[in-house]
């Protein structure tokens, strides 16, 4: 098979890291820290999917990360990366019969795409992500 017809069938980036977004209780010590560390600058995105502020982490005019606050009080600050699927309703419900729990069930995110986070049974973070085509 075509390496053409082969992106084709199986979808470019399916399996493949696409999205890193840091989850912080403190969102200015985030943007200092990352801002004075790598010379990030922010930029405001909109809602997140819990109704919260969203910030883009900016590497000139690329983008370099997503930012929010935790939608819940106490949980530790951690990155969450997102790896590319299919489809996100199937790979979530596919992560829970297998003994992972939803964190986030599946949720569009406006001009992005659909996302949700899994913990995996050991309690490691990962968010499933459909783009937009």
């Amino acid at each position: 098979m075509s390496k053409k017809k082969e992106e084709c069938s199986t979808g470019p980036g399916l399996g493949r890291f696409a999205w890193n977004e840091l989850v912080t209780e403190s969102v200015p010590a985030a943007k200092k820290f990352y801002g004075g560390l790598f010379g990030w600058k922010t930029k405001p995105f909109g809602q997140n999917a819990n109704g919260g502020n969203y910030t883009l982490f900016m590497r000139g005019k690329d983008m370099a990360g997503g930012l929010m606050k935790s939608p819940k009080p106490g949980c530790p600050t951690m990155w969450v990366p997102y790896v590319i699927v299919k489809d996100v309703d199937a790979s979530a419900k596919k992560a829970a019969k297998i003994g992972g729990e939803i964190m986030l069930p599946p949720t569009n995110i406006p001009t992005v795409g659909r996302i949700a986070v899994v913990n995996d049974p050991q309690g490691a973070t990962i968010g499933l992500f459909k783009p937009m085509m």
